[in-house]
């Protein structure tokens, strides 16, 4: 079912209330236009304990919601009928009560795909941004409308959220960290491209931490697409926090998915 990057992100928390540990995680499952795939990726996601996911690439059509073995699905998708692109979150259904509002993004011709779900946890509210951005290819122009998209969507998330970005930006952070020190880590990987500085910048401009980046991990837990050829190992799925929230306790790939 494509890739998939899981990671632990515990909520916020005082002395006064105890901690609440969520799982959260990022999908490129390549497709799931077919109903017949949710259960099985609710499996999945139930054995690897991963509450929050966003999902990349789910080629759905328009927005909905639906339910499969213990997880709920909200997508947003082309409104147009074509199967492509996409981008969901799921839920699990102990969570799902806590969701409060579920904002589909009509991308009107930009390339790639972006949603949002505003939901409770233990001290306040977290903002749920799933994306899906344009590779590598694809001119500047539309890779700049997507970012221009996505600040738009950021922009109206209340300030005092907890803010979650996550989803295939397809682009390496790369290992220089020189005027990115607050939101690329000691441990980037690869080599910077376009896709990366639009990424760096994007994270930068709204003071978010590319959570992969801190963490030392062995090359089986890190990299999040492998070429069909072989010979390309690339860390292009991200989980960006704000780094005014110091509440992540581990990160890691998980090569089954």
């Amino acid at each position: 079912m494509g890739r998939c990057r899981g990671g632990a992100c515990p909520s916020n928390h005082s002395e006064d209330k105890p901690r609440r540990v969520l799982r959260v995680g990022s999908w490129n499952v390549l497709s799931l236009s077919d109903d017949r795939r949710l259960s099985p990726l609710s499996g999945e996601l139930s054995r690897l304990r991963v509450e929050i996911v966003g999902l990349s690439e789910t080629r759905r059509t328009s927005s909905g919601e639906t339910s499969r073995g213990g997880y709920t699905y909200y997508w947003s998708s082309m409104s147009n009928g074509d199967h492509v692109r996409g981008v969901a979150i799921g839920i699990s259904s102990k969570l799902q009560p806590s969701v409060v509002e579920v904002t589909p993004v009509d991308m009107g011709g930009i390339m790639g795909g972006i949603m949002r779900v505003r939901m409770k946890h233990t001290l306040g509210f977290m903002s749920l941004v799933a994306v899906y951005a344009p590779t590598e290819v694809r001119k500047t122009e539309e890779k700049e409308m997507f970012y221009a998209k996505l600040n738009s969507v950021l922009d109206q998330c209340p300030s005092w959220d907890t803010l979650i970005v996550l989803g295939d930006f397809n682009a390496t952070t790369g290992t220089v960290r020189n005027g990115y020190e607050l939101c690329v880590g000691p441990h980037g990987s690869s080599t910077r491209n376009t896709n990366s500085s639009l990424l760096l910048n994007f994270a930068r401009s709204r003071r978010l931490r590319i959570v992969g980046s801190w963490y030392q991990r062995p090359e089986l837990h890190r990299w999040t697409l492998y070429s069909n050829a072989g010979g390309v190992a690339k860390e292009i799925d991200h989980v960006l926090i704000s780094t005014r929230w110091r509440i992540l306790q581990n990160f890691r790939v998980y090569r089954e998915c």
